[in-house]
């Protein structure tokens, strides 16, 4: 094992972001995405830009609530993501309305005013310098265009998601969160991203010179209650049982990043195994816990959905 993250593997990270199934369209209530796209006036946009597209999720979520003339272009510095993003588009109706192109949400490959939306999900959380991403995308914007963006605050999801039926003492709620915080300041001072950045999007946006700015917190909780007979649970159910077999937790990742993000902050070894132990019993109690059918949680995440005009 290198230094690297383990994310730097493009088939390592599919799998680590569940680029794979249905699980990304669990953080959706679709009748929400019907208001929101009411709110922004979906139906009167003809062509949106998915930045950091991945395998295509948010930007064909979006496509589904605009015209049916409307175009969806994706970009993604990983040209593996950008062929899952192509055939998940084919494998729908509108796939032929569909663009996926190489490029870094950094330096966009497209001329000034090219979209009349332009969106990003869960990628400012993983830039180095998200002012400069909203610069751009507000570069390839038309007037009048709308920006979206929806990017959470992971250490207060976390607290959120440390919330269950399971039997967590004080002490190691405590210990996880600062496990978290300190991981977090690591991926920060790598200028790996910042996990908190959904609570800095209005200011952002204000600096760029967006108008109009609102804000929203997703109304989706993953909740999961015994026998987990409900479609979206036993899909979250799977999912996660399939990281925690790895040893990776919905909370901390893989043990890999999470010590070197740890180490980044100065944090030492002492310190690593106390966080990494109280995360593990965590996760041993929440998988006994589900295989025992006796593991409940209502599940809420902190997810801000940001939208401003040109």
């Amino acid at each position: 094992m290198t230094d690297a993250p383990e994310y730097a593997d493009p088939q390592r990270y599919a799998e680590l972001a569940g680029f794979d199934g249905g699980y990304r369209d669990l953080w959706w209530n679709q009748d929400f995405l019907e208001l929101m796209a009411k709110r922004w006036g979906l139906h009167e946009r003809a062509h949106v830009l998915d930045v950091g597209c991945g395998a295509g999720h948010w930007g064909l979520t979006l496509l589904d609530h605009m015209p049916t003339h409307a175009r969806l272009t994706g970009v993604d510095a990983e040209p593996n993501f950008l062929e899952l993003a192509r055939a998940r588009a084919n494998a729908r109706p509108h796939g032929p309305r569909c663009e996926f192109v190489t490029g870094r949400a950094e330096a966009l490959p497209f001329a000034d005013a090219s979209f009349d939306v332009v969106t990003c999900q869960t990628v400012l959380i993983h830039v180095a310098d998200a002012a400069a991403v909203i610069a751009e995308m507000r570069r390839v914007l038309r007037p009048g265009g709308i920006l979206i963006t929806c990017e959470p605050d992971n250490l207060a999801g976390n607290l959120a998601l440390l919330g269950t039926s399971l039997p967590t003492s004080d002490e190691d709620t405590v210990e996880i969160i600062r496990f978290v915080q300190r991981c977090q300041k690591g991926k920060r001072t790598l200028g790996e991203g910042d996990e908190r950045i959904g609570h800095q999007l209005p200011g952002l946006f204000a600096a760029a010179g967006l108008t109009q700015i609102r804000c929203h917190t997703n109304d989706r909780c993953m909740q999961l209650v015994p026998p987990y007979t409900d479609p979206s649970m036993r899909m979250a159910i799977s999912q996660e049982l399939a990281w925690a077999r790895q040893g990776i937790s919905i909370i901390a990742a893989t043990e890999h990043d999470a010590r070197r993000l740890h180490a980044a902050a100065n944090g030492t070894p002492e310190q690593f195994e106390i966080g990494w132990s109280a995360t593990h019993r965590w996760l041993t109690d929440f998988v006994e816990a589900v295989e025992a059918n006796r593991f409940t949680a209502a599940r809420g995440f902190v997810f801000y959905i940001a939208s401003a005009l040109r």
